[in-house]
């Protein structure tokens, strides 16, 4: 059981984005063009640096990568245009291994299209005026179609009756409505950085195991990071305790490596 990834404060353009660089590490083009088109839709602005979660900061370049997505898969009009946006123009020159990589491959995608034969345009005789093909030919006229006779019409049959439909489902209540405020609150924080905001939460405070399992971990990841900000050895104490009272709550939970750090998910299996 993965933690709630589909909350609208966490999966947000950053969750998008951070998807789509590690498909772009593992060669997953079309994957790329659909995490980054979602990241363009929520914040089409480009940025040097974001924060995208913890201590993770990015440059904030989806069009880069949604014209390399495309240029990985033969298409050079997509890429050039994605490379050539202003929002792109304005911001991949402060990330220098990008702009070299995009570049090189614009420069491959110029070739390409210089490369591609043009069509000839159609010849006109001077004396006659008459157009010709390329090849010497006259250009052929186009035949007009021929009328189609009139099609009988089909034997009237009386129309079968319609299956009852079934009734419609129930919509399903919005994620952010299951998750208690606090707690999304408390996600608020963390993904803004307001560490000490987040350990002060109670997660005892929850009823139902779910939400506590899920305010522990929260809480156990702030602390984690405020303890190795702050190097306290009694603070990732505290971290680790929290980890063990997830476990204790909800077994099958797990950190979504998009909201939580290597270094937190590396404690989190290390703590039993």
């Amino acid at each position: 059981m993965a933690l709630i990834a589909a909350v609208p404060v966490a999966a947000d353009y950053k969750d998008s984005y951070s998807r789509g660089l590690e498909a772009a590490k593992d060669g997953d083009w079309a994957a790329v063009r659909q995490r980054m088109q979602e990241a363009v839709q929520d914040n089409p602005t480009a940025a040097p640096r974001v924060r995208l979660y913890g201590q993770r900061w990015e440059p904030y370049v989806p069009q880069f990568y949604l014209g390399l997505a495309a240029f990985k898969q033969g298409d050079c009009a997509t890429a050039l245009a994605q490379w050539r946006s202003s929002q792109n123009t304005a911001v991949i020159g402060s990330v220098p291994n990008l702009k070299a990589e995009q570049d090189r491959s614009a420069a491959s995608c110029d070739t390409r299209v210089a490369q591609q034969p043009k069509p000839e345009p159609p010849k006109t005789d001077p004396k006659s005026g008459q157009t010709t093909a390329p090849d010497g030919g006259d250009t052929p006229k186009p035949t007009p179609p021929k009328p189609e006779p009139p099609k009988p019409e089909p034997p009237k049959t009386e129309p079968k009756p319609e299956p009852p439909k079934p009734p419609p489902k129930p919509p399903e209540t919005p994620i952010a409505q299951r998750v208690p405020g606090p707690l999304l609150d408390a996600f608020r924080n963390y993904l803004g950085g307001r560490y000490a905001d987040v350990a002060r939460i109670n997660p005892d405070s929850y009823t139902d195991a779910r939400s506590r399992a899920q305010a522990y971990l929260i809480r156990a990841a702030a602390r984690q990071i405020q303890a190795e900000l702050d190097n306290s050895p009694a603070g990732l104490d505290a971290a680790r305790a929290d980890i063990r009272a997830v476990r204790a709550a909800s077994p099958n939970l797990v950190p979504d490596p998009a909201l939580f750090s290597p270094r937190f998910r590396s404690l989190y299996n290390a703590t039993r």
